[in-house]
């Protein structure tokens, strides 16, 4: 028999075809954004942040801990721009990238993170040239990642079965505390509470569409390669076949309800840019492109910039750059 990992067993398969998602995107939108995004935030862990600890301060630099509902606690840190605020402000959601000693220092230079951005981001550090372009930026660490360091890949599948055993997803989890994260900047004295975006790549692409779909006061929001359907990321051989880094996108609660471009089409209503590579070999870009269009066909969807370049599963300088333009000009308006 072929190895679940590889190919989808023939029942499981059949039960996935079968699915007529009753929550996908319809009309009226505001009454469906609103039942689905219930049902969602219904299905995750307690979110918040009971305890914020300054562990550190260096210029406009600052690390923190914190604490959270779940009763987990992690690193972050906050960026902040010159000048007087408020700043308009950017929740920034690391990658996996299977490197899991550092979380938020990824996105931080001269934070270890040197031979991480160099594979992925062009040697660019996407908080350090979002705080230089005038956003107030606030990074931390997702369960699994630098100070919540868990094992590594190997335990990302115990990790996840841990979660279920108390009720909850690993994805659960991390939507909950990205939440989290993303009330605290708000509230914070130097950011312009109307003006917070959400900024990914890859699993932080993913973090970043989700946030916004679960949180309407995402303000615009920046998913770099993360988009596809259930269908097309279930192919033979696919990541999500393989269980370990999938647990981090699978809201089990949901799977028979809505798609993945359901599910990101909660933010439609706001502006999105979106890129995925021609040849990302998680991303394929033919199903990319149904993810796109799904959210386009939002009739009460804002701008939506999605596009593919050409390239793989990479964050190319010349896209981080397109990405931070967009955000300023819906930010900084």
């Amino acid at each position: 028999m072929t190895a679940p990992s590889e190919v989808l067993l023939p029942f499981i398969s059949e039960r996935i075809a079968n699915h007529r998602y009753p929550l996908r995107l319809r009309e009226p939108f505001a009454q469906w954004q609103m039942e689905l995004r219930s049902i969602w935030r219904a299905s995750l862990p307690p979110s918040g942040i009971i305890r914020a600890e300054l562990l550190e301060t260096s210029g406009r630099h600052r690390r923190l801990r914190f604490h959270y509902a779940t009763g987990d606690s992690g690193e972050a840190a906050l960026l902040l721009p010159e000048g007087n605020g408020p700043h308009p402000a950017v929740l920034l959601l690391h990658d996996h990238g299977g490197l899991f000693d550092i979380g938020w220092r990824k996105m931080v230079a001269g934070e270890l993170g040197e031979k991480h951005a160099e594979k992925h981001y062009d040697g660019c550090f996407l908080a350090d040239d979002l705080a230089k372009s005038g956003f107030a930026v606030l990074v931390c660490d997702a369960l699994g990642w630098g100070s919540r360091y868990a094992g590594g890949y190997v335990e990302q599948q115990a990790l996840a079965s841990q979660a279920m055993q108390a009720g909850w997803s690993l994805a659960g989890i991390v939507a909950a505390d990205d939440l989290a994260a993303f009330d605290w900047l708000s509230r914070q004295p130097e950011t312009d509470d109307t003006r917070v975006a959400a900024l990914g790549f890859s699993f932080g692409g993913f973090r970043a569409w989700q946030v916004a779909a679960l949180e309407q006061r995402v303000s615009a929001c920046a998913s770099l390669s993360w988009a596809g359907t259930r269908a097309g990321l279930l192919q033979p051989n696919a990541t999500l076949l393989k269980g370990q880094s999938a647990f981090y996108t699978l809201h089990p609660s949901l799977a028979p309800l809505a798609d993945f471009p359901d599910m990101a089409a909660l933010a439609a209503d706001r502006p999105m840019f979106l890129r995925t590579g021609s040849a990302d070999i998680h991303f394929p870009q033919t199903d990319a492109q149904k993810f796109f269009d799904k959210l386009r066909d939002a009739t009460h969807s804002a701008e939506i910039d999605a596009g593919i370049f050409p390239g793989h599963h990479h964050c190319p300088r010349s896209i981080q750059v397109e990405a931070i333009d967009f955000l300023k000009r819906h930010q900084t308006a």
